[in-house]
């Protein structure tokens, strides 16, 4: 699918960024990557026997939603520090070119792992084998948010960032608010009730006192497995500093029991269930934008997302009047 924010290169162009990251190999194949829904991608073979995978953000004149802007250099930035500070197996960066000089977005080399997405390879694999991968992918979640930080937010934007949650995520939930706004998307839930009702529950934030490094986009098809293993996590774009409930893992509408039992817990307290319904919402209208912002064939996508939102605000609501 060639979506809007697929950053489409010439291959004189592809052929000098590879030159310039790898003066010293010689390219034998390269083909793009169909997968993805954000980045263009191509998988780049050398004659040595090795391959890297190329990663170019959005061309500058397309517009993209509020919190994906500089969200290459949230993921190079991710990837680096999570391979510092951790074992989880991903990709190793290789080459970050953020100067828009060869073209006209940064993109980035990192080294193709092992395996397949689990998106892809689900329907060939036995269900102890499904359950000992989302086991694992619990475990290396937990691992991933042990990574702390001195402020809250989106690594690539200062204005999306400060030291308390509640007043990060407000700015957060407000900038979706702008975003749909201004492409007249309807949310199917009252912008000024929901902004309300965030008011009403700031308390329930005020625990969430550390920075803790959120992946934010572990689902099937970002999650590489191998003989029933995972061999590695990607895409690191999504990134961000704030409160590990907001993992997909965490989603209320498709928990589970494998991945909590990896991460290492066992139930929530009703703050985080009220917490995990703010997350939901959060990423529920996102989702019903995308198909906007990327230029979808259909809005398929929009009546799945508005579905589940128009619910987990229901949801919300009745539990504040308890």
């Amino acid at each position: 699918m060639k979506y809007l924010t697929k950053n489409i290169q010439s291959e004189s162009t592809l052929t000098k960024l590879i030159q310039h990251a790898f003066p010293e190999r010689k390219m034998e194949n390269l083909h793009e990557l169909t997968e993805g829904y954000f980045n263009i991608a191509y998988e780049v073979s050398f004659e040595d026997g090795t391959k890297s995978i190329l990663k170019i953000a959005p061309d500058p004149k397309v517009t993209v939603m509020t919190y994906e802007k500089n969200i290459m250099e949230s993921e190079v930035r991710s990837m680096q520090l999570v391979a510092q500070k951790t074992r989880v197996p991903l990709p190793e960066v290789e080459f970050y070119d953020p100067s828009c000089t060869l073209c006209s977005s940064p993109y980035f080399f990192m080294k193709k792992i092992d395996g397949k997405s689990l998106s892809s390879q689900k329907s060939l694999l036995a269900s102890e084998q499904i359950s000992h991968i989302y086991y694992l992918a619990g475990s290396l979640n937990q691992e991933i948010n042990r990574i702390t930080s001195d402020r809250f937010g989106y690594p690539g934007q200062k204005e999306l960032q400060g030291e308390c949650w509640f007043d990060v995520f407000a700015a957060m939930i407000k900038s979706v608010l702008m975003d749909a706004e201004k492409e007249k998307i309807d949310l199917v839930i009252s912008p000024s009730g929901l902004l309300e009702q965030l008011k009403k529950d700031r308390g329930i934030f005020q625990s969430v006192i550390t920075p803790q490094l959120v992946h934010w986009d572990i689902w099937d098809g970002n999650i590489f497995v191998e003989d029933g293993n995972i061999t590695g996590l990607i895409d690191w774009e999504r990134c961000l500093w704030g409160d590990p409930l907001m993992e997909v893992g965490f989603r209320s509408y498709a928990q589970s029991a494998d991945f909590l039992r990896g991460y290492g817990i066992k139930g929530f307290s009703e703050t985080e269930r009220r917490r995990i319904l703010w997350y939901d919402i959060y990423l529920l209208m996102i989702m019903a934008q995308e198909h906007i912002y990327r230029r979808y064939e259909t809005a398929d996508s929009y009546y799945r997302a508005t579905a589940l939102l128009s619910d987990k605000y229901a949801e919300l609501v009745k539990m504040s009047t308890r």
